[in-house]
């Protein structure tokens, strides 16, 4: 099992991959929810499927820096054309295709397989970030001179 190369295919979420996330260690992650057939592969590889409610999903990983403390590259990201990626961040429900090895791994006395994340194709980019967060409300209330509306709400005194 020690290091395969797999790859798989689902929806993006979470992903830090232009940049580590240094919550706890630095590490290169992305979460790729899981359709049945995938979910199958992905715990036949040994891998530990979680649920957030919602849908299944694995985390595949790159720590920043190996044992030694040298520092590895980050994963490779491209597009949907095998070009280099911009510096777009990834938004969750982006459709991606990830490319990682598997490894064998041993630690005061437990085990498992580890994920090593190589590269993500982005194939359908949903942009992180976006500013419109809903859709609006005709005859909703609108805050005194915003300009995003006319109705206003008269001041009862």
């Amino acid at each position: 099992m020690a290091n395969d190369i797999h790859i798989i295919s689902g929806k993006a979420n979470w992903a830090c991959l232009l940049s580590p996330n240094t919550k706890f260690e630095p590490t290169y992650s992305i979460d790729v929810e899981l359709d049945e057939d995938t979910k199958q592969q992905v715990e036949n590889l040994g891998l530990v499927v979680k649920n957030k409610g919602a849908f299944d999903f694995v985390t595949i990983k790159r720590g920043q820096f190996k044992k030694n403390g040298d520092e590895r590259p980050a994963p490779q990201v491209k597009d949907s054309s095998n070009n280099n990626w911009d510096s777009q961040l990834i938004g969750n429900g982006s459709t991606v295709n990830v490319k990682f090895a598997t490894y064998d791994w041993n630690y005061a006395g437990n085990s498992g397989i580890g994920t090593d994340l190589m590269a993500v194709q982005v194939v359908d980019l949903v942009s992180y970030g976006n500013d419109k967060d809903f859709d609006k409300v005709d005859d909703g209330y609108v805050v005194s001179g915003s300009s995003s509306g006319s109705k206003e709400e008269a001041i009862p005194f």
